[in-house]
């Protein structure tokens, strides 16, 4: 009876491997549509990803060069903009120098010309005031010949 026990316990299958029994379930799944060994279809597909895989590098390779490049690009662009950004600066400064040293002399100029405008006001102002006294000078002595020639 032992011995029957044993007949109706199935015996343990080996432990397959997961690659076997991807393989073993591919094979199921795709040998009614394709016809095709699951190892062939297995090795097609690695050789097309390998492919993609060397491509996608390469594209990689590429662009990283391309990155590189304009990282070199945008530092020599960035050391000129900084360049004419100081040229700018030093310009500005002079300019400014430039400014304020002739504004000093405008304003010295304002200066000088307001004197003399004053000078020259207070010369014709002396001139006037000569010039009254002489007008009057003048007109009293026609008054008084006209007031001798009046009686006479």
């Amino acid at each position: 009876m032992n011995e029957e026990k044993q007949d109706l316990i199935p015996e343990e299958a080996p432990p397959k491997t997961i690659v076997q029994s991807a393989k073993d379930f591919m094979n199921g799944v795709l040998s009614p549509l394709k016809g095709k060994d699951v190892g062939q279809l297995v090795e097609d597909f690695t050789a097309e990803m390998a492919l993609v895989a060397e491509g996608l590098s390469e594209d990689q390779e590429k662009l990283s060069q391309e990155n590189e490049k304009l990282a070199a690009q945008q530092t020599l662009l960035e050391q000129n903009l900084l360049d004419q950004l100081h040229d700018a600066n030093v310009t500005i400064s002079d300019l400014q120098k430039e400014v304020d040293v002739l504004r000093h002399r405008l304003e010295n100029a304002e200066k000088s010309i307001g004197e003399k405008k004053m000078k020259k006001v207070e010369g014709f102002t002396g001139l006037l005031r000569q010039a009254t006294w002489l007008a009057g000078v003048v007109i009293g002595g026609w008054i008084i010949v006209t007031i001798i020639n009046f009686f006479k």
